[in-house]
């Protein structure tokens, strides 16, 4: 039997999230990999580190906030790997874009694990625009201005093969609950919407983000006129409602439109197939998520990342409710079927047997602080 450790940053709904399938598949993943499993948060890396060193588990995984400083997660992760050479380490990057900022720590880790990654891994070894692909293509193809903002880092030479796929938002115990909760005694809502598109804008109105999410918006707006639209509307963009009324019209929505936000994937994504709503989101055909709900024409709808095409496919889906329901029912079967096959405790085999460091540093390059 072997013991795994994960330490996440405290308070935190994500990485709550992240932890949950390691808790509710306890059980089969101590009978069927034979890993006992402890679950443990702290404020900072630092006493995340100090945890770990104290610890005599044989599997760590560590989950920090994405406020630490990348200098300071490389100092820390490289002194937990000179400490404990033996162990198999894993960090769980924190960022929601398919970016990260610590792509530094990867020499001393067994894998580094993003909830969405680059399905080109040689993105990971380029100086992208903004740090992702979504803010290069924005400047180059739209003409944002991005100031300052850059969310990403250069993987060393020879290491962009050690980032894996990790398990998505998806997995969160309240989704495996919602999707698995009996039909005969939850009757769905009446869809009394058709367009749902209820999402957070940033405060700073000059910055990349706000201005893209506003193009969403002014992309549905010609549709208000014939459909019944759920969206930010008004003169002040910024303005949310409730989250009692955020889900009663999510619920109650045909379709339900994910712009990207900060990543790519969100937990709107999981709750309109929760919901049977057809999900219509820009395409995510560049990356490689778990579960893998996202697949073109058959589980979602992928949207052109300028929205040029948003109208055309809302219209055609709310015409033609037969071939929406198809995509609906395809969608909810292969969520169902993830949880189905415990396909998390298979990703795990594969991501804890399968893992080596690609290199290992000469004694005495490695320094404690």
């Amino acid at each position: 039997m072997k013991s795994v450790l994960f330490v996440g940053y405290t308070n935190d709904k994500i990485v709550t999230a992240q932890q949950e399938p390691f808790l509710y598949h306890k059980r089969e993943l101590r009978q069927e990999l034979g890993l006992e499993v402890a679950v443990k948060n702290v404020p900072t890396l630092n006493e995340a580190v100090n945890l770990c060193l104290g610890d005599r588990s044989d599997i760590f995984f560590l989950m920090p906030s994405w406020r630490e400083q990348p200098e300071v997660v490389e100092t820390l992760i490289r002194n937990l790997r000179q400490q404990k050479p033996h162990a198999k380490l894993f960090f769980v990057d924190p960022f929601a874009q398919a970016s990260s900022r610590f792509l530094s720590v990867l020499p001393y880790v067994d894998g580094f694990v993003k909830r969405q990654r680059y399905q080109d891994q040689s993105l990971y070894t380029q100086d992208l625009i903004g740090g992702s692909v979504l803010t290069q293509y924005l400047v180059q193809q739209q003409h944002y201005e991005l100031g300052n903002w850059h969310v990403g880092s250069i993987a060393p030479r020879g290491y962009a093969s050690q980032i894996k796929t990790g398990w998505s938002l998806g997995t969160s115990k309240s989704f495996k609950r919602l999707l698995q909760r009996p039909r005969w005694l939850f009757r769905p809502k009446a869809k009394t919407m058709d367009i749902f598109c209820r999402m957070s804008l940033s405060p700073e109105k000059d910055s990349w983000y706000y201005k893209y999410r506003l193009s969403a918006l002014a992309a549905l707006a010609p549709l208000s006129a014939d459909y019944r639209v759920a969206s930010n509307g008004g003169s002040d963009k910024s303005k949310e409602v409730s989250q009692r009324q955020y889900f009663r019209e999510l619920q109650q929505s045909r379709i339900v439109f994910s712009p990207f936000g900060w990543g790519e994937s969100c937990w709107r994504d999981f709750e309109a197939i929760c919901y049977d709503c057809l999900l219509l989101k820009p395409s995510m055909e560049h990356l490689d998520v778990q579960p893998n709900l996202f697949i073109p024409g058959e589980t979602y709808v992928p949207i052109a990342w300028d929205f040029s095409d948003l109208e055309h496919q809302c219209r055609y889906y709310l015409q033609n409710p037969a071939a929406a329901a198809r995509i609906v029912s395809n969608a909810r079967e292969a969520y169902l079927e993830y949880f189905k096959t415990r396909s998390f405790v298979a990703q795990m085999k594969q991501l804890i047997q399968g893992a080596s460091r690609t290199a290992r540093l000469e004694p005495g390059t490695m320094t404690l602080s």
